[in-house]
């Protein structure tokens, strides 16, 4: 923070709160509803996913209707308890009238419900003339049959395992997950480098991602190649038997290069297949990336 404050921090760092509160600032003061009748992708999934039996926001015709304006006094006979205060429309976020029935656009955010309840209250009429019900309990009232909720049923029981299944798919992804990830980019101009020597050098550039939260230290070595040497710009620390040891910081990947040599006398083809193996120091994370070592005609 203090860094932040005393314009010390990265460059990227301004970058991006530039770019979050430009898209904030659109998504949520001007663009508005539009973003959720247009970029959410809730309502279609919704459309989707229900059925009759879907407990929802909805506007119960059945009594609203007929809706009229109310004076303090008036009968309520032959008419609904919709008063026409529009209520609803005004507090709906993305604009829509629930009372014209299901629509793509209601996120089902219930403040119509809340709205309404107020103005029932007020006129003195029964609450949930817009309520959470479903288009099965329309029918029942309609044949003089009670409301009925069916939480489970075929549908919630197979979206349920659904989720069940993602969900522990994910959580096992996530604790059976390398720690560990390796690539390897070999040098292409020059192919390789044919040292005063004799020798055959290839380069490499070798990415190492530590996933850890725990600075870690790995070896690298060579399997398909004989009587090889390597070299890592930078590093300079190794194990007893030579091989170089590169540390890498938690949650941090590092990149070095990496050089190959061998004499000309041991490459059997122009093109060698070889493993490059990243092991760490306490023997827990090994990877094994393949590459190929390039050389001239014989």
């Amino acid at each position: 923070l203090h860094q932040l404050l005393a314009f010390d921090a990265p460059l990227t760092t301004y970058f991006w709160i530039l770019i979050l509160t430009a898209t904030t600032y659109l998504l949520g003061g001007i663009a508005r509803e539009q973003v959720c009748i247009y970029m959410c992708p809730w309502p279609r999934i919704q459309g989707v996913m229900m059925d009759e039996d879907t407990l929802s926001v909805m506007y119960r015709y059945d009594r609203g209707e007929p809706r009229a304006p109310h004076k303090k006094g008036d009968t309520w006979d032959g008419r609904g308890d919709c008063v026409q205060c529009r209520q609803c429309v005004v507090v709906c976020p993305t604009g829509i009238d629930i009372r014209d029935g299901m629509q793509l656009e209601c996120i089902q955010c219930s403040l119509c419900i809340d709205a309404c309840d107020e103005v029932m209250e007020k006129v003195g009429r029964p609450k949930g003339l817009i309520a959470y019900d479903s288009l099965a309990n329309f029918e029942r009232r309609a044949q003089g049959k009670p409301e009925k909720i069916q939480i489970i049923r075929p549908r919630s029981l197979l979206y349920t395992m659904i989720m069940i299944i993602v969900g522990g798919a994910i959580l096992w992804g996530l604790m059976h997950r390398d720690n560990l990830e390796v690539n390897i980019l070999r040098d292409r101009n020059p192919l390789f480098v044919q040292l005063s020597s004799g020798d055959i050098r290839n380069g490499y550039t070798v990415k190492i991602l530590n996933k850890t939260h725990q600075i870690r230290k790995f070896t690298l070595s060579v399997s398909g190649l004989k009587n090889y040497r390597m070299q890592v710009e930078g590093i300079q620390e190794s194990t007893p038997d030579g091989l170089p040891i590169i540390k890498v910081d938690r949650d941090r990947l590092r990149s070095v290069k990496v050089y190959l040599t061998v004499p000309r006398s041991e490459l059997s083809s122009r093109s060698v297949d070889i493993t490059i193996t990243a092991k760490d120091l306490d023997g827990t994370s090994v990877s094994d990336n393949e590459t190929t070592f390039k050389g001239p005609a014989k």
